[in-house]
């Protein structure tokens, strides 16, 4: 079967990869660029998806980077404390994505979209629940001309938590070391974002050593 990976170069989504390859996906690894620098994430799917041996992809937005580098743009404004929106959030991003990615599903014959979100998204994000995924597979199916594939978003670990996920990993080998899940592009992880924090404590969780390179 043919299917898209969206690979951020995370441990959630570099264990789906894994899952997929044990069940003989036909895999095209889709990532992509919207920050306005130079992405961390984007080098670690690169890689991961090298070392899988899987075809890859890296497409730009040109649109995310000038809405996030813009001083007059509204996007601060969405980060309500009362709301509680992730200040991770970046506006409609998986309704962009998963529509850029619907559009090359169709194109390849494929015939799913998978996507590593995990339970934590999903009270985190409004783009990333089951409500949001149930509606989107319907507009792709009202959206797209080849009714034959029956397209559709899958979010195979929306039921797992982070240390869940890891317990994943490393019973597939899922190369660890070259994930990055900093939210930040620097040499090395802040330690001190969601994201740092989130893998520092599934690694601690169950006693094993974070492999990331130094």
């Amino acid at each position: 079967m043919k299917a898209i990976l969206l690979l951020s170069g995370g441990i959630d989504s570099a264990t789906l990869l894994y899952i997929m390859l044990r069940r003989k996906y036909e895999i095209t690894a889709l990532t992509f660029d919207y920050e306005s620098e130079g992405s961390r994430e984007i080098n670690a799917a690169r890689e991961i998806a090298k070392r899988a041996g899987v075809r890859h992809e890296v497409h730009e937005i040109e649109f995310y980077k000038r809405l996030r580098n813009s001083p007059s743009s509204s996007h601060t404004k969405i980060f309500d404390s009362d709301k509680g929106i992730s200040n991770a959030y970046v506006p409609a991003r998986n309704i962009v994505f998963f529509g850029l990615a619907a559009a090359l599903a169709e194109s390849d014959d494929a015939s799913i979209i998978m996507s590593g979100h995990n339970k934590g998204d999903q009270e985190r994000f409004p783009d990333a629940d089951s409500k949001f995924v149930r509606a989107i597979n319907r507009v792709i199916q009202l959206g797209l001309k080849n009714k034959d594939i029956r397209l559709k978003v899958a979010m195979p670990l929306r039921r797992f938590n982070k240390i869940q996920v890891l317990k994943r990993a490393i019973r597939l080998k899922v190369p660890l070391e070259l994930t990055w899940s900093c939210y930040n592009n620097g040499e090395e992880p802040c330690n001190l974002c969601y994201g740092c924090i989130s893998r520092k404590n599934a690694f601690n969780s169950l006693g094993v050593i974070d492999p990331w390179r130094r």
